[in-house]
């Protein structure tokens, strides 16, 4: 998808929302996007309409939002309601969901050891996501050469990135974008 990965060279850095005071403070910062990690049904139509007017990116974290069916319905409602631009989750069965009703997919992978990365390359050829977000954020360049060549999967950092330079550093080995809830990195 080349109008997310012009999107997100452009804006490579996600805010990582946990709560309503970061939400709030991200409104008013200079990222374009914004991964939602808490909430319920009842706040999404009022986050989803703060961003619009701030001209920001929501991206939903299935498996984090009450409320909303970790399932297809779940995601088709989202869509339907027009309540995210994009989903991000563990739960490969909701991106080929999520792709087929026009929001942006994003897989996220832990890894943790050559296992995950083993499963998690068979997840992102299976199911193609948009992008996929490594976590810890340490762990990207590592995925990148091992298994980016085969996939050509636009890679979001994520977790355990404390700093400018460490960004800097992921960006110059191929990552697209990173995800951070440090404000300061905002």
């Amino acid at each position: 998808m080349q109008d997310f990965r012009d999107y997100f060279r452009e804006h490579p850095i996600i805010a990582s929302i946990r709560n309503d005071t970061d939400f709030e403070y991200a409104l008013n910062s200079k990222v374009a996007a914004l991964f939602i990690l808490y909430g319920d049904i009842f706040n999404l139509p009022q986050i989803m309409k703060e961003c619009k007017k701030y001209n920001k990116l929501v991206f939903l974290h299935m498996d984090l939002v009450k409320g909303i069916g970790r399932d297809r319905e779940g995601v088709i409602y989202l869509a339907k309601k027009e309540l995210c631009n994009g989903i991000l989750t563990t739960k490969s069965n909701l991106i080929e969901v999520a792709k087929k009703e026009g929001l942006i997919a994003i897989q996220r992978l832990f890894l943790l050891d050559s296992a995950a990365l083993k499963t998690g390359e068979q997840l992102l050829k299976r199911n193609q996501p948009d992008a996929v977000e490594i976590l810890p954020g340490i762990a990207a360049p590592y995925f990148i050469e091992h298994i980016y060549k085969e996939l050509l999967c636009p890679v979001i950092a994520g977790g355990l990135i404390s700093g400018k330079s460490e960004i800097e550093e992921l960006f110059q080995k191929g990552v697209l974008a990173v995800s951070t809830s440090k404000k300061e990195l905002w």
